[in-house]
């Protein structure tokens, strides 16, 4: 059952919602179903944290890591 992040298109309102199959999405300020879903940093497949040119991520002394 994921979690999806939504927007109100008329409120403005950012809200998460846990979402059971196809369901109509309302947003819980304005009760509007004019609502978009978001992209979550979380649900983006193959993305990866990029370190900066300095070669360390402050952390550590590795150019990259799990804490990165």
């Amino acid at each position: 059952m994921p979690i999806y992040e939504f927007a109100c298109n008329k409120c403005a309102n950012e809200f998460e919602l846990l979402v059971f199959g196809k369901k109509d999405i309302k947003c819980p300020e304005c009760e509007t179903g004019d609502v978009r879903r978001k992209m979550s940093l979380f649900g983006v497949s193959g993305a990866e944290k990029q370190v900066s040119s300095g070669g360390n991520c402050g952390g550590c002394s590795k150019s990259s890591c799990s804490t990165c």
